[in-house]
């Protein structure tokens, strides 16, 4: 079996930040392998990727009131071959902020 290790570099919507207990939480269950936050970027490194789905879940919070907020992308390739790669994107609709 070859080992392969798998990218998902997820742009942040815009105003909006990861909760940073939230993804130390995946790097110490085993999760992930690996996680670096980057600018407005959070990077996971997954090993051993099967076909079958896979998820991961974090939280974010909203740190600026952005109005008409973009879709972001999501990036997953594989680490050492990247021309093998998905993109989609993502977005907040009809989100209740509680005070």
């Amino acid at each position: 079996m070859i080992s392969k290790l798998v990218l998902v570099d997820i742009k942040m919507l815009s105003g909006f930040t990861p909760v940073m207990s939230s993804i130390e939480e995946l790097e110490n269950s085993g999760q992930v392998m690996k996680i670096e936050v980057k600018n407005d970027h959070v990077l996971f490194y997954l090993e051993n990727v099967s076909d079958t789905a896979n998820s991961v879940t974090f939280s974010v919070e909203q740190s600026n009131l952005v109005s008409n907020t973009q879709p972001a992308p999501v990036m997953v390739y594989d680490y050492y071959e990247k021309d093998e790669y998905a993109i989609a994107f993502y977005n907040v609709n009809n989100v209740s902020v509680s005070q």
